[in-house]
């Protein structure tokens, strides 16, 4: 599916694109003639026709909720190959309801194995990625596959509206800071002010499209994360192809959304958070963010203590993840697109 070593190391002198990071703010930072030409790029490809769309929810005991989306993709997007990947064997009366494809593992995979299990079953051009919370507006997937014909974007996210409050985001994109610590961008602002097609540094997984063959290329998501942030670490592979990750405002889906405090989705958010800073950064960047870092888990320290989140065993990193940004033989030139990557985030938020 990837392209050979050789392949990749012959084009480790092309330019990637890299410019709506802001390299020209960087030169205090880092040699970024380096950075830029030391990192392959994606083979150019000409414009694509993506005809097909293959929707894959992710459910746990999403009942009603669950419903909602399947009838708005009904109405809305008839044509739309849906796939329902079941992890809590609860929602089997309403998939059935609506005749679409049920996947029933057996055991929850999470939402990072049931996103690859059920996108290894479909047959679209393009995958949607959406939470059974959702409720997408007609025409919405079909415009999120319009965009991915430019092959120069390698992810696009819908316009995520509040389903309780539609004339506000949920999020514009997600902002990633320098420390992992990730947020939904632009939450609360009116959703009409999103009016051009974005350059974002991370989408929201709850509503996201990928081409069916570069999801595969990339790898798919990482199931060792479960659940949160594999959305982030997979756009990060993106941008080591030298890929845009874009919000399209023309394609509207409203997200039943409430940042609950649960205590394994803290923990769990706050063990991804370690993964990813610790696998992405190289060693010269951890050094130099170390300040950041230390005040970060610090302060998440105070807060486990005076809110204790979970058992000990939740935090624990019984597997590390395999690292996209560790593989091959780029390893190094890979590592600092991370790096510049982070810095970037830190500097633009």
């Amino acid at each position: 599916m990837g392209r050979s070593p050789a392949a990749r190391t012959s084009a480790s002198t092309t330019l990637v694109r890299l410019d709506f990071y802001y390299l020209e703010n960087w030169s205090l930072w880092m040699d970024v003639t380096i950075l830029v030409k030391t990192i392959p790029a994606r083979p150019c490809r000409a414009r694509s026709l993506l005809t097909t769309v293959s929707v894959v929810i992710v459910t746990f005991d999403s009942g009603a909720a669950l419903e909602c989306c399947l009838a708005s993709l009904r109405e809305g997007e008839p044509e739309a190959e849906v796939i329902v990947l079941d992890n809590a064997g609860a929602d089997r009366a309403v998939a059935e309801r609506y005749g679409v494809r049920l996947l029933e593992p057996g055991r929850n995979l999470g939402f990072a194995g049931g996103c690859n299990r059920g996108a290894a079953e479909a047959t679209g051009h393009v995958l949607v990625f959406l939470n059974p919370d959702t409720v997408v507006d007609p025409g919405a997937l079909t415009r999120l596959a319009e965009t991915l014909q430019d092959p120069s974007i390698g992810i696009a996210m819908a316009r995520l509206r509040l389903l309780d409050r539609p004339k506000l985001l949920n999020s514009g994109g997600t902002v990633l800071h320098v420390s992992g610590l990730a947020w939904a961008g632009r939450y609360g602002e009116l959703a009409d002010e999103l009016r051009e097609l974005e350059d974002v540094a991370s989408p929201s997984g709850a509503a996201m499209a990928i081409r069916r063959d570069l999801f595969r290329e990339l790898g798919g998501f990482t199931e060792e994360l479960f659940m949160y942030l594999e959305d982030t670490e997979l756009v990060g592979a993106a941008h080591l192809h030298g890929l845009r990750v874009v919000v399209v405002p023309g394609a509207d889906v409203y997200h039943d959304y409430e940042f609950g405090r649960h205590p394994t989705k803290l923990a769990l958010l706050d063990r991804n958070r370690e993964i990813f800073v610790l696998t992405a950064y190289s060693l010269r960047l951890l050094l130099l963010l170390a300040p950041v870092l230390a005040a970060t888990e610090l302060a998440i320290a105070a807060r486990l203590r005076a809110r204790p989140l979970a058992p000990r065993q939740a935090r624990r990193l019984v597997v590390v993840p395999r690292a996209r940004s560790l593989a091959g033989p780029v390893t190094a030139a890979r590592r600092r697109v991370c790096d510049v990557f982070a810095i970037g985030s830190w500097l633009t938020t």
